[in-house]
């Protein structure tokens, strides 16, 4: 515990550091823009600079995930931890494996059956019922089971309500959904809802309208990670933004705002491309110089993590930010070009790199893997799971 404790005492010496070094005074509390708007307050904006891993990293601990005849990982793209479980979805499924990285079972699988999904578009964690909760499309459904791949129940949706990309339950233990860019099928009204699941019934209630954008024939969500919950609040992005709104008691209250050199487009500018692939736009807009807003954001215990354009995160304490353009890691000569987009800096969801990025380094890899105790560093981790194309997986994790 008292190293846990010192490090995050490290840690924000070294951000207050950087704030002295770059020539900028530190606030201790926000300034308003207006009355629904605050600011992040973030003390060196013009001035992104570069952080060295070891920086923000307390140790680093390498975990075998087994693999057998019924898990063969493929490319991971999600990963999240809770109560000793990893949850990692790859290219063809969901898998539970335990905190020794044994193989538990598999969550469900492809197919056209009652406990079945024909795609599944991603899961949440319901910690209060001890259960894991499958997202599917196109016919929309939320498929309940247990962490140990026990199923329990179905929730059918609404054609009006589908499509859910992700779903987040706030700390007063309602569910946020958040939905994919409008497209040529399926009209998009609003970028978040807040559901009620009562049995096999769902209620949902509007919270923020969806832009006036397409992505045509593609479907898109703009965020992978749009929610995360931060000293018992929950924050969500919304695209093309620059804001942070603040959900509690079951309305949105406030935003937190950024004040970036960076313009985001203007109303004319977007008027005049209204029919484009945004998903083509966006490139557009960020070679044209301007930015495209808040990207994703995640948060453990101590600070928020928010990716701006892609290009630059944000480390929030709750008073006062600081903007990051790059992470460095000196002994693997490897750059994190936007550590909130990787994920890691959560407690709930974890990060990972590409499989590629390892097996060209995988002569720094240990010969045999140690794992640190969990009682030295009870609290938050900084994880990245690695996905080897070789005989064995391996969970790369940083502690915070």
């Amino acid at each position: 515990m008292k190293k846990r404790t010192f490090f995050i005492s490290l840690f924000s010496t070294a951000i207050l550091g950087i704030a002295g070094y770059i020539g900028y005074k530190t606030s201790q509390t926000d300034t308003a823009t207006n009355e629904s708007h605050l600011s992040l307050n973030v003390i060196n904006k013009d001035k992104p600079v570069n952080v060295e891993l070891r920086d923000i990293v307390d140790s680093i601990q390498y975990t075998v995930l087994e693999s057998s005849g019924s898990c063969m990982l493929g490319e991971i793209t999600r990963v999240k931890k809770t109560d000793g479980y990893y949850f990692v979805r790859d290219d063809f499924g969901l898998y539970a494996f335990d905190e020794e990285g044994h193989f538990i079972n598999e969550i469900s699988q492809k197919g056209n059956g009652n406990k079945e999904y024909v795609h599944l578009e991603n899961f949440y964690i319901d910690e209060q019922q001890k259960a894991i909760r499958l997202i599917c499309n196109p016919s929309p459904k939320i498929m309940f089971f247990s962490y140990d791949g026990e199923y329990l129940s179905t929730v059918r949706l609404p054609e009006e309500d589908g499509g859910i990309h992700s779903i987040m339950k706030s700390p007063d233990q309602d569910l946020l959904a958040y939905y994919p860019m409008p497209n040529d099928y399926i009209k998009i009204e609003h970028e978040y809802k807040k559901m009620e699941i009562k049995g096999n019934r769902l209620k949902t209630s509007p919270l923020l309208t969806m832009k006036d954008l397409t992505t045509k024939d593609i479907h898109y969500a703009f965020s992978a990670s749009p929610m995360a919950i931060y000293k018992d609040t929950c924050y969500l992005l919304s695209v093309l933004s620059h804001n942070l709104y603040a959900y509690k008691n079951g309305e949105i209250k406030h935003a937190f705002q950024f004040d970036w050199a960076k313009q985001l487009p203007s109303t004319k500018f977007l008027k005049d491309r209204r029919n484009e692939n945004f998903y083509d736009l966006k490139e557009k807009i960020q070679e044209s110089g301007m930015s495209i807003g808040f990207t994703g954001i995640q948060a453990n215990k101590d600070y928020m993590f928010i990716s701006v354009n892609n290009e630059n995160t944000l480390i929030w304490d709750g008073r006062q930010s600081v903007l990051i353009h790059n992470t460095y890691d000196s002994e693997r000569n490897f750059h994190f070009p936007n550590i909130a987009l990787t994920g890691g800096c959560s407690d709930e969801n974890i990060g990972f790199y590409n499989a590629d990025i390892l097996c060209q380094q995988k002569k720094q890899l240990p010969s045999h893997c140690k794992k640190t105790p969990s009682s030295v560093f009870p609290l938050s981790a900084r994880t990245y799971i690695i996905g080897l194309k070789e005989t064995t997986t391996y969970a790369l994790i940083f502690r915070l």
